[in-house]
């Protein structure tokens, strides 16, 4: 096993490539900046790559003999968040924009633990894929789809992910078998009223009632309509309507999120939500339009992949170093659908230090304790020179 000690070499240039990956912020699909860097940096260390697999992801292929085929999987895309950290040296230059999420991380863990392989190939045999993933934060269908689509991935064995956590501290990882994280499932709901002077109500049919009519209402699906025992999310998040105080408009909007961990749940929240929209609008003798979009599916961890990822961190770094989980997260990930595909675990990694560093992710203000970033090169390192022998 490798021990930290044996990466702290690296660690200039793990700082580098993360730090300018910080500064230089790109979102969604629209990766150039993003993608011809990780191209620029694989290309220097003599790793062939394939470009822009669906957009502006790329995926780096490290052979060495014969063996497994495994794939290490680091997202790419920021969010559109303005930050807050005036006093970081390496802040984002991007109006808007701004790794809140720590992808700029996961980036630069994966560039230097393929610069690692690369240059200790005694140590292993087979084929890691290095994916470098777009648009992991949406929009839907997410970069995993298209990766997962073009068939490059289809002879994987097993995925491995990471993804900082300002929850746990620093240099400790946590993950569990099966489930991981929810599916992300979208609500856009327009209700259909009839406009008019507001001194009149009587005359129209008004939208913002059935708006608040039906919020309200949506709140006892989960706490009435399903199993106990059955987990999920309904959350309403943004909502519009009217231009001015003194008209009732014709239409109301509403968005959310549903958020659950098996099919069945699924169909029965879709379910629900339109008996809600079609008991609330007729009563008021309006209508509606909606879409349920499907997005990211749940996460499930392999058992055994999850049970072979903890027991190589525990021989590297300690057992100390490992908490497992005992439930899963409402938050979703489209690395479910490189689990899906084959088989996969992805874990959080610790990165707070002190309240700067313990702010949520995709908080303006959120920063990571960068001494972490070496234990997430040395966790992907140990997986790919451990897989498949016998301690």
């Amino acid at each position: 096993m490798r021990r930290l000690t044996e990466f702290l070499f690296l660690e200039p240039e793990l700082l580098r490539r993360r730090r300018t990956l910080h500064r230089h912020p790109e979102t969604g699909f629209d990766l150039p900046a993003t993608h011809d860097f990780v191209a620029a940096e694989l290309t220097a260390l003599g790793i062939p790559f394939v470009p822009h697999v669906g957009k502006n992801s790329l995926l780096g292929i490290l052979k060495n003999g014969e063996g497994p085929v495994l794939g290490l999987r680091a997202d790419m895309d920021a969010l559109p968040v303005t930050e807050l950290n005036p006093d970081l040296p390496w802040r984002s230059e991007v109006p808007g924009k701004m790794h809140a999420c720590g992808h700029d991380a996961h980036t630069a863990i994966l560039l230097t633990a393929a610069e690692f392989l690369n240059s200790h190939r005694e140590s292993w045999k087979g084929t890691v894929k290095l994916i470098f993933q777009e648009a992991e934060e949406g929009p839907n269908p997410g970069g995993a789809y298209g990766l997962c689509r073009s068939g490059l991935l289809d002879d994987v064995e097993d995925f491995f992910a990471l993804h900082v956590s300002p929850s746990l501290p620093t240099g400790v990882l946590a993950s569990k078998e099966g489930e991981m994280m929810a599916s992300a499932d979208t609500v856009k709901i327009r209700l259909l009223g009839k406009g008019c002077h507001a001194a009149y109500p009587h005359l129209g049919i008004d939208p913002i009632l059935m708006q608040a009519e039906a919020i309200l209402a949506f709140q006892t699906i989960v706490s009435r309509r399903l199993d106990p025992t059955e987990n999920a999310v309904l959350t309403i998040a943004r909502v519009a309507a009217g231009t001015t105080h003194n008209v009732i408009p014709a239409f109301a909007d509403l968005e959310g999120t549903v958020r659950t961990f098996n099919e069945a749940t699924r169909d029965r929240m879709e379910t629900e939500i339109e008996n809600v929209l079609r008991a609330v609008t007729s009563r008021h003798g309006g209508s509606y339009e909606w879409k349920y979009i499907r997005e990211y599916d749940p996460t499930v961890n392999t058992p055994e992949t999850a049970r072979f990822f903890r027991k190589t961190v525990e021989a590297a770094l300690g057992k100390d170093a490992y908490v497992p989980l005992d439930k899963p997260t409402m938050g979703a990930e489209d690395f479910s659908r490189y689990a899906a595909l084959r088989k996969g675990c992805i874990a959080w990694l610790g990165t707070r230090k002190d309240e700067a560093t313990s702010q949520s992710l995709h908080h303006p203000a959120f920063q990571l304790d960068e001494d972490a970033l070496k234990t997430g090169v040395a966790v992907f390192v140990n997986l790919i020179e451990t897989y498949g022998k016998d301690e």
